[in-house]
């Protein structure tokens, strides 16, 4: 009888011990395993496993961010063309996350800030190349000219946040 109250509860605790010591990670995400707030490691799921690793319970905390290309809607900019004529530019751009301890560590772990950066880097690599080039130029150049001109002016600032670029498009130019 005095088995039965004593079993039970140390089930119950593993139960919970398991639960808590388990990290499951989907495709598309990272887990960040940390240790009194220090990141210890990174779990991705590429497919090839289950996506199912252990952790210390309540000692380690694990927090998911998203390995997926993601896409950041840049607000219109006015810039100025080499013969001083204005124009409004609109892009987007598409970027993801490459190094998740960077990332962290950089910019919190947080998207907003990482759209802030992307934002302001794209917009001073959008008034290089459009100051460089004539209005004729950049109308003409919106066939992939111009894009490859941003990626190419904007280069790997960004990796330095654990941040990819994977295209700049512009979606309007007007005069």
């Amino acid at each position: 009888m005095k088995k039965k109250y004593i079993v039970l509860p140390c089930i119950a605790l593993a139960m919970v011990l398991g639960i808590s010591a388990t990290v499951i990670t989907k495709p598309g995400e990272y887990r960040v395993i940390k240790q009194f707030g220090k990141i210890v490691r990174v779990e991705q799921n590429d497919g090839s496993d289950n996506g199912i690793s252990w952790k210390i319970p309540f000692i380690q905390t694990e927090t998911a961010i998203s390995s997926k290309i993601q896409l950041s809607d840049l607000p219109a900019s006015d810039v100025m063309t080499s013969d001083k004529k204005s124009m409004i530019s609109d892009c987007f751009v598409l970027w993801k996350i490459s190094d998740p301890v960077k990332f962290i560590q950089k910019l919190s772990g947080s998207e907003q800030n990482a759209e802030s950066r992307i934002s302001s880097n794209v917009y001073n690599a959008l008034k290089n190349v459009i100051s460089s080039l004539s209005q004729e130029e950049v109308i003409s150049g919106r066939d992939g000219e111009l894009a490859s001109l941003l990626t190419e002016k904007l280069g790997t600032n960004l990796e330095s946040y654990g941040i990819t670029i994977e295209k700049i498009e512009t979606k309007m130019l007007d005069l």
